[in-house]
Protein backbone atom coordinates (compact mmCIF):
# COMPACT_ATOMS: atom_id res chain seq x y z
CA UNK A 1 0.00 0.00 0.00
CA UNK A 2 1.54 3.35 -0.79
CA UNK A 3 1.82 6.27 1.37
CA UNK A 4 3.66 9.40 2.19
CA UNK A 5 4.56 11.64 4.92
CA UNK A 6 5.79 14.91 4.82
CA UNK A 7 6.22 17.88 8.09
CA UNK A 8 6.10 21.45 7.30
CA UNK A 9 7.67 23.59 10.13
CA UNK A 10 6.08 26.59 9.87
CA UNK A 11 8.10 30.23 9.10
CA UNK A 12 7.28 33.72 10.96
CA UNK A 13 5.61 34.64 7.37
CA UNK A 14 3.05 31.87 7.73
CA UNK A 15 2.09 31.87 11.05
CA UNK A 16 -1.15 34.19 12.07
CA UNK A 17 -1.56 37.76 12.33
CA UNK A 18 1.82 37.59 10.72
CA UNK A 19 0.43 39.75 8.08
CA UNK A 20 2.55 38.33 4.89
CA UNK A 21 0.13 37.03 2.20
CA UNK A 22 1.15 33.59 3.08
CA UNK A 23 -0.96 33.68 6.59
CA UNK A 24 -2.04 30.04 7.94
CA UNK A 25 -0.26 28.30 4.89
CA UNK A 26 1.84 25.78 5.02
CA UNK A 27 4.30 23.98 2.72
CA UNK A 28 5.20 23.60 -0.70
CA UNK A 29 4.78 20.41 0.04
CA UNK A 30 7.14 18.22 -2.37
CA UNK A 31 6.87 15.22 -5.00
CA UNK A 32 8.86 12.06 -3.03
CA UNK A 33 11.99 12.91 -5.49
CA UNK A 34 12.06 16.74 -5.18
CA UNK A 35 11.58 17.09 -8.84
CA UNK A 36 8.49 18.92 -8.25
CA UNK A 37 6.25 21.70 -6.25
CA UNK A 38 3.03 19.46 -6.00
CA UNK A 39 2.66 16.42 -3.30
CA UNK A 40 3.00 13.38 -5.99
CA UNK A 41 1.29 10.95 -6.69
CA UNK A 42 -0.24 8.95 -3.72
CA UNK A 43 -3.73 10.29 -3.98
CA UNK A 44 -5.60 12.20 -6.81
CA UNK A 45 -7.04 15.09 -4.48
CA UNK A 46 -10.83 15.29 -3.86
CA UNK A 47 -11.90 18.78 -2.75
CA UNK A 48 -11.03 20.42 0.67
CA UNK A 49 -8.23 18.20 1.56
CA UNK A 50 -10.49 15.18 1.71
CA UNK A 51 -7.87 12.76 0.66
CA UNK A 52 -4.87 13.82 3.43
CA UNK A 53 -4.41 13.77 7.08
CA UNK A 54 -3.11 16.95 8.78
CA UNK A 55 -1.79 17.31 12.00
CA UNK A 56 -0.65 20.30 13.40
CA UNK A 57 1.48 19.74 16.61
CA UNK A 58 1.88 23.14 18.66
CA UNK A 59 5.34 24.25 19.50
CA UNK A 60 3.66 26.36 22.53
CA UNK A 61 0.76 28.38 23.92
CA UNK A 62 -1.58 30.31 21.66
CA UNK A 63 -5.07 31.52 23.34
CA UNK A 64 -8.15 30.98 21.20
CA UNK A 65 -6.07 29.57 18.79
CA UNK A 66 -8.21 26.19 17.50
CA UNK A 67 -11.74 25.79 16.95
CA UNK A 68 -13.90 24.89 19.48
CA UNK A 69 -14.47 21.09 17.58
CA UNK A 70 -11.39 19.85 18.31
CA UNK A 71 -11.57 18.46 21.83
CA UNK A 72 -9.38 15.88 21.62
CA UNK A 73 -5.63 15.31 21.26
CA UNK A 74 -4.86 13.18 17.93
CA UNK A 75 -1.93 11.15 19.57
CA UNK A 76 -2.93 10.63 22.89
CA UNK A 77 -6.70 10.45 22.46
CA UNK A 78 -7.12 12.81 26.02
CA UNK A 79 -9.35 15.91 26.03
CA UNK A 80 -7.47 19.20 25.19
CA UNK A 81 -7.00 21.38 28.71
CA UNK A 82 -6.04 24.28 27.35
CA UNK A 83 -3.11 26.30 29.40
CA UNK A 84 -4.61 28.16 31.86
CA UNK A 85 -6.28 27.77 34.99
CA UNK A 86 -10.06 26.60 33.50
CA UNK A 87 -9.96 24.17 31.02
CA UNK A 88 -10.61 25.68 27.93
CA UNK A 89 -9.74 23.79 24.43
CA UNK A 90 -10.28 26.46 21.96
CA UNK A 91 -6.78 27.42 23.75
CA UNK A 92 -3.78 25.44 22.46
CA UNK A 93 -0.95 24.50 24.99
CA UNK A 94 2.48 23.70 23.64
CA UNK A 95 2.47 20.00 22.50
CA UNK A 96 -1.20 19.54 21.59
CA UNK A 97 -1.75 17.69 18.46
CA UNK A 98 -4.54 18.69 16.80
CA UNK A 99 -5.80 17.15 13.45
CA UNK A 100 -7.54 19.25 10.73
CA UNK A 101 -10.66 18.49 9.44
CA UNK A 102 -10.90 18.08 5.84
CA UNK A 103 -13.44 21.57 5.60
CA UNK A 104 -10.57 23.35 7.16
CA UNK A 105 -7.65 22.64 5.25
CA UNK A 106 -7.59 23.26 1.29
CA UNK A 107 -4.61 21.80 -0.61
CA UNK A 108 -3.76 24.32 -4.02
CA UNK A 109 -4.23 22.39 -7.17
CA UNK A 110 -0.38 22.83 -8.70
CA UNK A 111 1.57 24.41 -6.14
CA UNK A 112 1.72 22.01 -3.31
CA UNK A 113 0.65 24.40 -0.61
CA UNK A 114 -1.82 24.06 2.36
CA UNK A 115 -4.12 26.59 3.44
CA UNK A 116 -5.37 26.27 6.72
CA UNK A 117 -8.73 27.99 7.32
CA UNK A 118 -8.10 30.39 10.31
CA UNK A 119 -10.50 30.01 13.87
CA UNK A 120 -13.70 31.49 13.60
CA UNK A 121 -15.66 29.65 16.09
CA UNK A 122 -15.80 25.97 16.14
CA UNK A 123 -14.28 26.35 12.86
CA UNK A 124 -10.35 26.61 11.84
CA UNK A 125 -6.59 26.71 13.36
CA UNK A 126 -4.25 29.81 13.76
CA UNK A 127 -1.12 28.43 13.08
CA UNK A 128 1.99 29.66 15.04
CA UNK A 129 5.86 30.36 13.81
CA UNK A 130 7.73 26.94 14.81
CA UNK A 131 4.05 24.73 14.84
CA UNK A 132 5.17 21.39 12.98
CA UNK A 133 2.30 20.63 10.29
CA UNK A 134 2.07 17.12 9.64
CA UNK A 135 0.16 15.40 6.04
CA UNK A 136 0.04 11.63 5.31
CA UNK A 137 -1.31 11.08 2.23
CA UNK A 138 -2.70 6.98 1.48
CA UNK A 139 -5.34 5.34 -0.16
CA UNK A 140 -8.91 6.32 1.83
CA UNK A 141 -7.06 8.70 4.03
CA UNK A 142 -9.53 11.28 5.08
CA UNK A 143 -11.97 12.36 7.98
CA UNK A 144 -13.66 8.76 7.46
CA UNK A 145 -10.24 7.30 8.32
CA UNK A 146 -9.95 8.01 12.36
CA UNK A 147 -6.86 7.14 12.90
CA UNK A 148 -3.22 8.57 12.76
CA UNK A 149 0.60 7.45 13.11
CA UNK A 150 1.53 8.24 16.15
CA UNK A 151 5.24 9.18 17.72
CA UNK A 152 6.07 5.65 17.80
CA UNK A 153 4.74 4.90 14.43
CA UNK A 154 1.71 3.19 15.89
CA UNK A 155 -1.91 3.98 15.11
CA UNK A 156 -3.14 6.58 17.34
CA UNK A 157 -6.83 7.54 18.04
CA UNK A 158 -9.71 9.65 16.51
CA UNK A 159 -9.27 13.74 17.77
CA UNK A 160 -13.12 14.51 17.24
CA UNK A 161 -15.21 11.43 15.42
CA UNK A 162 -18.27 13.04 16.28
CA UNK A 163 -17.20 15.56 13.60
CA UNK A 164 -15.76 13.37 11.25
CA UNK A 165 -17.85 12.93 7.93
CA UNK A 166 -17.58 10.70 5.04
CA UNK A 167 -14.68 10.73 2.60
CA UNK A 168 -14.02 9.23 -0.95
CA UNK A 169 -10.79 8.35 -2.91
CA UNK A 170 -9.96 8.22 -6.03
CA UNK A 171 -7.22 6.56 -6.81
CA UNK A 172 -6.48 2.90 -5.26
CA UNK A 173 -2.71 3.10 -4.65
CA UNK A 174 -2.29 -0.23 -3.76
CA UNK A 175 -0.08 -3.09 -5.18
CA UNK A 176 0.24 -7.21 -5.18
CA UNK A 177 2.36 -8.57 -7.15
CA UNK A 178 3.32 -12.40 -7.93
CA UNK A 179 6.82 -12.93 -5.89
CA UNK A 180 7.98 -14.44 -9.22
CA UNK A 181 7.30 -11.19 -10.92
CA UNK A 182 10.50 -9.47 -8.45
CA UNK A 183 13.45 -8.56 -10.43
CA UNK A 184 15.70 -7.01 -8.25
CA UNK A 185 16.55 -3.94 -5.69
CA UNK A 186 18.34 -1.10 -6.64
CA UNK A 187 20.13 1.58 -3.90
CA UNK A 188 18.51 4.40 -4.73
CA UNK A 189 19.95 6.74 -2.13
CA UNK A 190 21.29 6.20 1.87
CA UNK A 191 17.37 6.22 2.69
CA UNK A 192 15.56 4.59 -0.63
CA UNK A 193 15.87 1.81 -2.36
CA UNK A 194 13.40 0.84 -5.73
CA UNK A 195 12.29 -2.80 -6.09
CA UNK A 196 10.97 -3.52 -9.53
CA UNK A 197 8.76 -5.89 -10.54
CA UNK A 198 7.62 -7.13 -14.28
CA UNK A 199 4.57 -5.56 -14.85
CA UNK A 200 1.19 -6.60 -14.36
CA UNK A 201 -0.16 -5.47 -17.44
CA UNK A 202 2.70 -7.17 -19.81
CA UNK A 203 4.48 -4.25 -20.90
CA UNK A 204 8.05 -3.92 -21.05
CA UNK A 205 8.27 -1.09 -18.03
CA UNK A 206 8.22 -2.11 -14.92
CA UNK A 207 6.14 -1.96 -11.98
CA UNK A 208 8.50 0.12 -9.37
CA UNK A 209 8.32 0.31 -5.84
CA UNK A 210 10.51 2.57 -3.66
CA UNK A 211 11.02 2.15 -0.08
CA UNK A 212 11.93 5.17 2.24
CA UNK A 213 13.88 3.78 4.66
CA UNK A 214 16.65 4.46 7.75
CA UNK A 215 19.76 5.65 6.61
CA UNK A 216 21.91 2.35 5.30
CA UNK A 217 19.26 -0.14 5.19
CA UNK A 218 19.82 -1.43 1.94
CA UNK A 219 20.83 -4.92 2.57
CA UNK A 220 18.39 -4.79 5.26
CA UNK A 221 15.73 -4.03 2.77
CA UNK A 222 17.09 -7.11 0.31
CA UNK A 223 17.12 -9.39 3.36
CA UNK A 224 13.33 -8.16 3.95
CA UNK A 225 12.37 -9.33 0.46
CA UNK A 226 14.12 -12.28 0.32
CA UNK A 227 12.30 -13.51 3.41
CA UNK A 228 8.95 -12.30 2.05
CA UNK A 229 9.48 -14.92 -0.92
CA UNK A 230 10.70 -17.23 0.99
CA UNK A 231 7.82 -16.90 3.37
CA UNK A 232 5.38 -17.07 0.34
CA UNK A 233 6.64 -20.44 -0.78
CA UNK A 234 5.33 -22.31 3.19
CA UNK A 235 1.90 -22.08 1.23
CA UNK A 236 0.93 -21.06 -2.06
CA UNK A 237 -1.83 -18.12 -2.64
CA UNK A 238 -0.06 -16.85 0.74
CA UNK A 239 0.19 -13.30 0.58
CA UNK A 240 3.14 -10.99 2.29
CA UNK A 241 2.03 -7.55 3.35
CA UNK A 242 4.93 -4.89 3.30
CA UNK A 243 3.60 -2.16 3.92
CA UNK A 244 -0.30 -0.89 4.87
CA UNK A 245 0.21 2.47 6.93
CA UNK A 246 -3.47 2.92 7.62
CA UNK A 247 -3.47 -0.47 10.18
CA UNK A 248 0.20 -0.08 11.14
CA UNK A 249 1.30 -3.08 9.35
CA UNK A 250 5.02 -3.45 8.84
CA UNK A 251 6.22 -7.32 8.88
CA UNK A 252 10.07 -8.20 10.04
CA UNK A 253 10.30 -5.17 11.55
CA UNK A 254 11.92 -6.46 14.26
CA UNK A 255 14.00 -9.04 12.42
CA UNK A 256 15.13 -6.06 9.68
CA UNK A 257 14.39 -3.12 11.42
CA UNK A 258 13.76 -0.74 8.33
CA UNK A 259 12.16 2.02 9.88
CA UNK A 260 10.31 2.58 6.44
CA UNK A 261 7.93 6.21 6.01
CA UNK A 262 6.89 5.94 2.25
CA UNK A 263 6.61 3.75 -0.16
CA UNK A 264 5.75 5.23 -3.33
CA UNK A 265 4.24 3.18 -6.48
CA UNK A 266 4.91 3.70 -9.89
CA UNK A 267 2.42 0.76 -12.04
CA UNK A 268 3.43 0.63 -15.43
Amino acid sequence: MGYQKQAVTISANQAHGSGHATVDEAGPLTVFDGTGDDFGNIAIWGTAGTDLIVTVTAIGNDADGRGTKYTKDAITGATFAGFTANTDTHDVAAGDVTRLHSADVALHASDGTLSITPVSGADGYDLVENDVVTVYSYMGAGDADTKVVGLSGTPGVASYAAHAASTAYTEANGIVVPAANYLGADPISATSTRLSFKSLTGTAVDDDIVLYHGSGKYKAVCQMMEAAINAGSVGRGKTIVVTDFANGIVPFSGQFDLGITECIITNA
